[in-house]
């Protein structure tokens, strides 16, 4: 019966959370955004406090879910993620992508995050306002606009973070990376720093319905694991080797730490 309730309490708190989502982010388009447009002019420093205003309400959010209950989250060398840029290039946060929940997680921990998101979240009635307020980056741009809003998001000192699998895990299958990260890796010379995310149990993963929850409460951890050169790969080697090189290289990396973990 304990076992019942509590996972009827926790559809009742998934359904509030994905409200609340959608809600607060229309209620911050319409209230926080236009305050904080009306006192920073355009241009960097606008973004810059947007992102952090997201940052903010996504660390609020995961507190709400981690309170009720419904999920409890680990992180691991958190600090490996703190906004030490001051000015200098940033970097690229590399991530698998187990669950709905990841980029929820990652900027919670990121104060100042750059996201490439969907043109339908660019143009969704709800959140539209919100990414485009921060400058995040659409993936529909032309291959050359694509890769000089990444070039002038890690040098004006944002960590950029990106889904290398394009989309969700889907449970049981292998992971398999897509290389267009590692073109913009090793086109630009940046700096890769992997997060590897697990959940157990799974939950909110490709292709689940947010009805379904599991019988337990999910429990996510976040490790912040090694940092890579990309410019390190490059060498004598032609560059579009280098970035297969570096694909091979991250799917083992994940698939001997989602092995074990």
């Amino acid at each position: 019966m304990l076992e019942r309730l509590d996972r009827l309490w926790r559809i009742a708190g998934t359904g509030f959370a994905f409200a609340f989502l959608f809600g607060g982010g229309a209620v911050l388009a319409l209230t926080a955004f236009p305050l904080v447009h009306a006192v920073t002019p355009p241009g960097p420093r606008r973004r810059e406090r947007n992102q952090r205003l997201i940052h903010w309400a996504f660390r609020l959010y995961l507190w709400i879910l981690t309170t009720l209950r419904i999920i409890a989250v680990e992180v691991v060398a958190a600090e490996r993620l703190r906004d030490e840029a001051g000015g200098m290039p940033g970097d690229m946060i590399i991530a698998n992508h187990p669950s709905l929940l990841d980029v929820v997680l990652l900027m919670a921990l990121v104060p100042r995050a750059q996201c490439i998101v969907k043109k339908e979240l660019w143009d969704s009635p709800y959140l539209g306002n919100v990414v485009r307020g921060t400058g995040y980056i659409r993936n529909d741009l032309e291959p050359e606009a694509l890769l000089d809003a990444c070039r002038q998001a890690l040098e004006a000192g944002n960590r950029l973070i990106i889904f290398p699998e394009g989309t969700r895990t889907v449970p049981g299958e292998p992971m398999r990376l897509r290389r267009g990260f590692a073109n913009i890796a090793t086109l630009l010379g940046a700096e890769l720093q992997l997060v590897t995310i697990t959940c157990s149990p799974a939950t909110l993963f490709k292709g689940e319905p947010w009805w379904a929850v599991p019988s337990r409460r999910p429990r996510f951890r976040v490790e912040v694991g090694d940092r890579i050169d990309a410019k390190a790969w490059l060498g004598t080697q032609h560059r579009s080797l280098a970035a297969r090189k570096l694909v091979r290289f991250i799917e083992q990396y994940y698939a001997e730490r989602l092995a074990h973990g």
